[in-house]
């Protein structure tokens, strides 16, 4: 993975780590127009992936035939917390294909919120595949074998007609032809998807900005914009990079996370996307980093700046909660091109 250093953590004025990664600042119309790295590198986009995994469940008409809520279609892109709001939008998901816990085949772990999991704890409970943060996608992805009429048992097995779909879908709208889309198995069981860094950025230019997406994608994509921008706490959750962006900005953008240190982010009404890969996988630098490419970009009011400066400036504190050091990009776009100056992003086939 050919990287370039893009934040450094730094203690008492002397660099103490420096995160490397890849940057792709792409066009919806195909120029990549700032990088940083090799943005040819292929690796996995992760939960970063669910806002377009989605779209064939709007598109296919389950959205409507079992009456989802914005609430519901926005924990379905989320990587949730496991709060209280977002167990229930879950539980509501579920009952509408008349599913139980039973049936999600994410597996389990403790939330992420860490107060939800001390309540949990102190209740004497055990977590459920409810507080797994990808249980709304599976949900979703059971309301969507029943849609369709396929059996729901091993829905997250490679073969199965729903991940052949969702693999046709990333493949298609990243521009590729699907056996040059490579399969792996992500944290919670289903397959994830591997592709260059600015396919990324291509697939959320198109994403926010949905008039360059096929035809039958375009409202789908309308509708999650909308999900995400109204229902913001429900895609992450407290103290969460991915919240406070929509929160703050989601009439301007269209951000999701992804494990190990990928974060994409669509530009809406500006055609462009950028993706963000942390070659160590090492989400820590992710708040500095998106705060500056969103700044470079002219995207960051004056308004945001109060509301957003801590993620934008995170601070290093000891135990004793005393400010120790910062977190800081170290990297530069210079003045970012128009989209005639760029170049035209090769397909690959």
């Amino acid at each position: 993975m050919q990287s370039e250093p893009l934040v450094n953590i730094i203690r008492s004025s002397i660099i103490e780590s420096e995160h490397r990664g890849i940057i792709s600042i792409v066009h919806g119309e195909g120029q990549e127009i700032k990088t940083v790295g090799d943005t040819r590198t292929v690796t996995f986009i992760r939960s970063a992936a669910k806002p377009i995994q989605v779209l064939p469940f709007i598109a296919s008409g389950a959205l409507e035939d079992f009456k989802i809520t914005d609430r519901e279609l926005a924990v379905m892109c989320s990587s949730h917390n496991g709060e209280p709001v977002h167990i229930k939008a879950v539980q509501g998901i579920l009952e509408k294909g008349n599913f139980s816990v039973e049936d999600l085949e994410c597996g389990v772990h403790l939330p992420i919120d860490r107060k939800s999991a001390r309540d949990l704890l102190a209740r004497g409970e055990e977590p459920s595949a409810l507080h797994n943060n990808c249980s709304g996608k599976h949900a979703g992805m059971l309301l969507l074998c029943r849609h369709m009429g396929w059996d729901h048992g091993g829905y997250i097995q490679k073969g199965h007609p729903l991940q052949n779909l969702l693999h046709e879908t990333v493949a298609q709208l990243a521009g590729m032809s699907q056996s040059c889309v490579p399969v792996g198995v992500d944290g919670c069981g289903v397959a994830v998807f591997g592709l260059p860094v600015y396919k990324m950025a291509y697939l959320f230019a198109c994403l926010a900005n949905p008039e360059n997406l096929p035809e039958k994608f375009r409202t789908p994509a309308e509708k999650v914009l909308k999900a995400m921008e109204r229902e913001p706490y429900m895609v992450a959750g407290k103290g969460r990079l991915c919240t406070a962006l929509l929160e703050q900005m989601g009439n301007r953008l269209v951000s999701k996370s992804g494990a190990e240190g990928v974060y994409c982010i669509g530009l809406r009404n500006r055609d462009l996307g950028m993706a963000v890969k942390i070659a160590d996988g090492n989400g820590r630098g992710m708040g500095a980093i998106t705060g500056y490419l969103l700044n470079s970009l002219g995207v960051v009011t004056e308004d945001d700046l109060p509301v957003l400066r801590e993620k934008f400036y995170p601070v290093i504190k000891n135990n004793r909660g005393e400010n120790v050091g910062r977190i800081e990009p170290c990297f530069s776009l210079g003045e970012v091109l128009d989209k005639d100056e760029g170049r035209t992003t090769p397909e690959i086939t």
